[in-house]
């Protein structure tokens, strides 16, 4: 193990998916890490807290079934497959008091009632060619110049189909419901929905990371929170980091260092030693904003996630999706409390508050006979105004690669490859190869 002022392996600056995926894979590969993360909680946007007993996700997302690393990673730290629990329900469209659910799958597709018999053919033969496709090549960035709207658009969907089906449901996936997204990117969605149900693990989404910490503790990594990185200190030849500089004047001395931080604090550290990184990091935000809730009687049964489809009369009056988590995460579990997440899209300038009044005016819309006032305690409201960044098709083609100006330093995080789970954890696992290749 590493001390905090002694010379490890590889520094990983940032304790999201991506660093720590980078710290596990580099320690089985038995190497000495030592992690430090500014916040004092692991995990970054995934992250869960508690309520009397059941998790609370502070920014909602789901996994993928199609998501290879995660599965990868699930396995290496030995997270049990059954804690990995299927959205069988997918994903309801609330039209007014209308309902169509989706199921994933090229099944679901088909039975699909909130597109017209013709566009749900076309979508399943979408979903079929995407899934004829290499996963390699899916994940390029397209050479087309258009958006992934103008791409259904060219695939023959109505106007109606784009706004009721395609925008609520990529929309919160994407955090941008302009749907201006890289269509390449766009085609990789389709295909990991395709492949099977969404998922979120039975503790929250913080059980993979918090999994994953407990798992390179184990193998002897120094995990700090609370601990921010302030600056690099170069060699002689101005190309290699020989000290990281960390708040409070300390200093640690690593062969290699893995960034895997969010491009504003990659910006920070590098703008000084490597424009030329700098100036390809992506910088328009996609946020959100996620109200959660404690209900002591059930919203709804099933395992599915409720999207709003009706445009509100004003933005504050939007809430993008609900999802009771307790359905899915504690399933055969009597009693409360029920755990209710409410998001809200805030890409673009979007209002981060008034998320509470606006999941209780819709909920009595969609049920005006269930309880607001008496069944539902508010938990908390988490704000997460650079989530992700948003990902046009210029700004995927200019992405940085992993290597940087300086020998010793590796990108890793979604930043490099795309702004997903699974994009962060192959990041990290990618990152981890390269050092543990150049190490001695």
């Amino acid at each position: 193990m590493s001390t905090s002022d002694g010379a490890p392996d590889c520094v990983v600056i940032g304790g999201g998916l991506s660093g720590l995926a980078a710290a596990h894979a580099l320690l089985r590969a038995g190497r000495t890490v030592h992690l430090v993360e500014a916040a004092d909680e692991l995990g970054g946007r995934a992250r869960t807290s508690w309520h009397r007993g059941r998790p609370v996700d502070e920014g909602f997302q789901v996994l993928l079934r199609g998501y290879r690393e995660v599965r990868a990673l699930a396995g290496a730290v030995g997270m049990p497959r059954h804690d990995m629990r299927p959205i069988s329900g997918g994903a309801v469209f609330q039209h007014g008091d209308r309902r169509h659910q989706l199921a994933g799958g090229p099944a679901g597709i088909a039975r699909f009632s909130g597109l017209s018999g013709g566009e749900r053919l076309r979508f399943a033969r979408f979903a079929a060619e995407v899934l004829r496709r290499p996963e390699a090549a899916l994940a390029e960035p397209a050479t087309e110049a258009q958006t992934a709207a103008e791409l259904l658009v060219e695939l023959g969907f109505s106007r109606e189909a784009i706004d009721g089906v395609f925008r609520p449901l990529f929309g919160p996936i994407l955090l941008d419901r302009t749907l201006s997204t890289d269509p390449g990117y766009f085609r990789w969605l389709v295909a990991m929905l395709a492949r099977g149900p969404a998922m979120i693990p039975s503790d929250g989404l913080g059980m993979v990371s918090d999994w994953t910490a407990s798992s390179a503790r184990q193998l002897g990594a120094t995990i700090e929170t609370g601990t921010r990185a302030t600056g690099f200190g170069l060699d002689a030849t101005a190309t290699r980091v020989a000290q990281v500089r960390l708040e409070g004047g300390r200093t640690l001395r690593p062969a290699y260092t893995v960034l895997a931080v969010d491009p504003p604090a990659a910006e920070a550290l590098l703008a000084e030693h490597d424009p030329g990184t700098v100036r390809r990091l992506p910088r328009d935000p996609a946020g959100t904003v996620t109200a959660a809730f404690a209900l002591s009687e059930p919203l709804y049964r099933g395992k599915a996630i409720v999207l709003d489809c009706d445009p509100p009369a004003d933005e504050r009056d939007r809430v993008d999706l609900v999802c009771q988590t307790t359905n899915i995460t504690r399933p055969n579990v009597p009693g409360g409390p029920h755990i209710l997440l409410a998001m809200r899209v805030t890409t673009g300038g979007g209002p981060t508050d008034g998320i509470e009044d606006a999941t209780e005016r819709v909920v009595r819309r969609w049920s005006p006979r269930y309880d607001w006032m008496r069944g539902a305690t508010h938990i908390g409201t988490y704000a997460h105004p650079f989530a992700q960044f948003r990902l046009s098709p210029e700004v995927r083609r200019e992405l940085p690669g992993p290597r940087t100006a300086l020998d010793n330093v590796i990108l890793a995080g979604d930043l490099t490859r795309h702004p997903s789970a699974e994009g962060a954890v192959g990041s990290g696992h990618q990152a981890a190869r390269i050092v543990d290749a150049l190490l001695p």
